[in-house]
């Protein structure tokens, strides 16, 4: 979290501000120079897969309400993979804000996402730590299982499980990252580059961020790599208001909801009401996210580092509600190859699916859909077991943050149908196939709706749970019963049946789900 900056002499901010500020038709034509330097910026190699493009990521919050509303966007954001949060000790302790990270990521359905706990420091917390550790929070509840290991060894295993190249955004003290340069400075090379939301320790005025830790922002700004710091003063600021609060309410979206939710409590809208709030650490993400609604301008006195010279206000407004319309995060979302747009239109599909468009995707999200239907066209017919397999591939993704074709798949399903259908709907829905050798067949005596799927140093088991597997197997024994096995008469039915099932299972409550430590499979 980044707090108003010398608060009490303003005129400081203004003169910082003043300085890089070059004028109305200066800024109008400078946007295109922004955006230049952003793609010079990101030219270095990210995060990429055989079918994405999409940045790594790495958080660090000391998780005040600013670094919640900015984790929203970042947990559903397009082009970024979060691959792990780590807390300071700034705004909240940091064992108090990993609880408060689990709660949004188990909102959001991204428990998979490791957490990290950074060291404790002995300064006095700030005024407002109270607001930051209580409001809101006990409203959302926290996983079963949930762990939080401390931040050095999550940190130290993120890099040593990928081979990326990583974005470090920084929401708050720049603690976890000068530990990891001195613990480990070839990593430092790892970095792409720095979001900070904070300004130049040896600036007139550095921020709350950079005093809390004075030495761990000295040493990452003297390390070489890539900074990107965000500071601005109050009055060029983008404000969370009312207004803006209103229009995140009315959109029917996961982070839409979950800011709603933090911002319920009485007090938290009274503050509103005060236009006290600043959208401090959100316009870290969106300088991240949308690069021309502000100017970076390179230090001289530090090549390394560029701070934000200009900022279009009413453009981060509007950018600010986009980024939290994003229904599904990237990594979760099948880049089309062949379509412009995946179709939706109920005109377009067949009578009996026709009713059910509309449902299935306001119930369980488009992403969903779309696995569901190509499946169903690679398998040659709509089936139980092949829909189950899109919804549990799908699933699996979302618990283990995972893009496509990035995980291993071990199927216990066997090779027969009716319950092998679940391998295809499997491989459509994480991109784990044959022709790329991370899909296999258990040996087993006794197949089953299950599968292991493995990320990195983890993994997770998911299988049917009872309830819901006995009502697919008494649907599929009652129409052989009455049709006989395998006639057109069975399949017209097991079609009927599969559309019900896939209309009302919900994919976060049919599986039995289990994630533990576990190294990816060997291949045949």
């Amino acid at each position: 979290m980044r707090k108003s900056m010398n608060t009490d002499n303003p005129n400081v901010n203004r003169e910082i501000f003043s300085r890089c500020h070059f004028g109305i038709a200066t800024w109008q034509a400078s946007l295109s120079v922004a955006a230049a330097l952003l793609v010079i910026a990101f030219s270095g190699p990210l995060t990429t897969s055989a079918h994405e493009q999409i940045a790594s990521v790495i958080v660090d919050t000391d998780m005040a309400l600013d670094d919640a509303r900015a984790l929203a966007m970042l947990l559903t954001a397009h082009e970024l993979d979060v691959k792990a949060i780590v807390t300071s000790d700034g705004s909240a302790p940091p064992k108090i804000g990993a609880t408060n990270v689990l709660r949004i990521l188990h909102f959001l359905g991204r428990s998979g996402i490791p957490v990290g706990a950074g060291r404790t420091q002995t300064k006095p917390a700030p005024p407002w730590a109270e607001r930051s550790i209580t409001l809101g929070w006990t409203d959302l509840p926290l996983p079963r299982n949930s762990t939080v290991t401390d931040a050095t060894t999550l940190l130290n295993q993120t890099f040593d499980c990928c081979t990326n190249r990583f974005v470090w955004v920084c929401l708050g003290p720049l603690s976890n990252l000068a530990e990891l340069m001195k613990n480990r400075p070839e990593l430092t090379n790892r970095l792409s580059r720095v979001f900070y939301s904070g300004g130049d320790p040896v600036g007139l005025d550095p921020g709350w961020n950079t005093r809390r830790d004075p030495e761990a922002a000295r040493a990452v700004f003297n390390s070489g790599v890539e900074i990107v710091a965000i500071q601005l003063p109050a009055e060029h600021a983008l404000v969370f208001d009312s207004e803006l609060y209103e229009q995140i309410k009315r959109l029917d979206t996961p982070a839409a909801k979950l800011i709603a939710r933090l911002h319920a409590h009485p007090n938290v809208h009274e503050l509103l009401t005060a236009n006290h709030f600043r959208a401090w650490d959100e316009t870290v993400v969106l300088m991240l996210l949308e690069p021309s609604i502000g100017l970076l301008q390179r230090l001289s006195n530090r090549p390394n580092t560029s701070v934000l010279a200009q900022f279009d206000v009413a453009r981060a407004r509007t950018a600010y509600i986009g980024a939290l319309a994003h229904e599904i995060h990237a990594a979760l979302n099948r880049r089309l190859v062949v379509f412009n747009r995946f179709p939706v239109n109920p005109e377009l599909f067949q009578p009996d699916v026709q009713p059910l468009v509309t449902q299935i995707i306001n119930r369980y999200g488009a992403e969903e859909w779309a696995l569901a239907v190509l499946t169903s066209e690679l398998h040659g017919h709509l089936g139980i077991y092949s829909v189950l397999g899109a919804k549990m591939g799908l699933r699996a993704r979302e618990v283990l943050g995972a893009g496509l074709d990035e995980l291993h798949v071990e199927s216990f399903a066997g090779s027969q149908p009716p319950l092998s259908c679940l391998n295809d709907g499997l491989q459509v829905a994480t991109g784990a196939t044959l022709g790329h050798g991370t899909i296999r067949l258990a040996h087993t005596a006794k197949p089953e709706p299950a599968a292991v799927f493995y990320l990195k140093n983890r993994k997770l088991r998911m299988s049917v749970k009872e309830e819901p597997l006995r009502r697919v197997k008494d649907a599929i024994h009652a129409a052989a019963i009455t049709h006989g096995d395998q006639t057109p008469a069975y399949f017209h039915a097991v079609r009927r049946i599969a559309l019900e099932l896939w209309r009302d299972f919900d994919r976060k409550k049919i599986f039995d789900e289990t994630i533990e430590t576990g190294t990816e499979p060997v291949q045949n």
